[in-house]
């Protein structure tokens, strides 16, 4: 099960906040990994979500719904497991702390590693700051339900909207989380190789280190965090998996293969050095940019050389085997 928990602080009161919250139909407008959501009836609603590149259709149902402090809901049937629950906590009287808890079971590889280098996280916070400016941005709801649904009930009053002032154009979405060949491998129902995923998550650091160079303060230090533990995972996957099956199975392998860990070592030699930098400063940006345009050749180069020259000289089987075998050590422990 795949579980994440994150919050944002918005500048609205904890009414205006929760209101929103209330008109499901229009969480695809700040949620990238929400595509629809139908209200179906008083308690249940149709889903349609895609997460790390993977599109998924469920039924739900709100279990729990207390004005201004809570909203529960879980997933009756269709092809995924979900649940999740949003709380309000009301700073002050203009501010409001949305705190959204989900859950759900990846159904393949390429949910799972979504899953492991944080990608539903990153996707969920990036929603979460879409929210918080649409909701300022407006300073109301487009409507609002102020029934309750007790945990307990059986049954609760008939949902209305209740419309408000009409809405703001809804800021443009971000780039979805995944890359092209990960959602098309996807969506053709086909078993993604090592190649799919490793691309997917290329896809991932690249839309974290403009997210990471365009904020600032606190937001900065989270998102910079976030990417070097994205580095990371990815790393110990190519040089555990990738790199030796290039070294030895594939033409000119070995001189492939020593290039990519230099260059994996220099991005490492690059993010010991941050210690000492101030994270808002000059010297931080400049260091920044040189640590991206390290990433980001290094990625072209496997993109370009290595990951074309696995699929030409390994059989699709043994790449298959290889993602599932990249996975794993990218989920264990050490």
């Amino acid at each position: 099960m795949s579980d994440v928990t994150t919050s944002v602080d918005v500048r609205v009161p904890v009414r205006t906040a929760y209101n929103q919250w209330t008109q499901f139909a229009s969480f695809p407008e700040f949620m990238t990994g929400v595509v629809a959501v139908q209200q179906l009836d008083d308690r249940r609603t149709h889903w349609v979500t895609e997460v790390a590149g993977a599109r998924r259709e469920f039924d739900a149902e709100i279990v729990e719904q207390l004005p201004d402090q809570r909203i529960a809901w879980r997933s009756t049937d269709g092809d995924v497991r979900h649940s999740g629950t949003v709380t309000f906590e009301a700073l002050a009287e203009e501010r409001t702390r949305v705190t959204v808890d989900l859950g759900w079971q990846p159904q393949g590889l390429m949910e799972k590693a979504g899953g492991l280098i944080g990608a539903d996280r990153l996707q969920i916070k990036a929603d979460l700051e879409r929210f918080r400016r649409f909701i300022e941005a407006r300073g109301s709801e487009t409507g609002q339900w102020r029934g309750e649904i007790p945990e307990t009930a059986g049954s609760a009053p008939a949902r209305a909207a209740v419309p408000t002032e009409p809405a703001m154009p809804a800021e443009p979405a971000m780039p979805r989380e995944s890359a092209e060949s990960a959602a098309s491998t996807a969506s053709a129902g086909s078993a993604p190789d090592v190649v799919d995923i490793l691309t997917s998550q290329h896809q991932q650091v690249k839309d974290l280190l403009d997210r990471t160079s365009a904020a600032e303060g606190p937001e900065k230090q989270l998102l910079f965090a976030e990417l070097v533990d994205l580095l990371k995972t990815h790393e110990k996957g190519e040089q555990r998996v990738v790199h030796p099956v290039t070294r030895n199975s594939v033409e000119g392998g070995s001189q492939m293969a020593n290039a990519r860990l230099g260059e994996e070592q220099r991005a490492d030699q690059l993010i010991a050095e941050v210690e000492d930098l101030s994270m808002n400063g000059y010297e931080f940006d400049a260091w920044f940019e040189e640590l991206r345009s390290a990433v980001l050749a290094h990625a072209e180069h496997e993109e370009r050389e290595e990951f074309p020259r696995l699929r030409r000289d390994l059989d699709p089987a043994r790449l298959r085997t290889m993602a599932e075998e990249l996975v794993a050590v990218q989920t264990a422990k050490n």
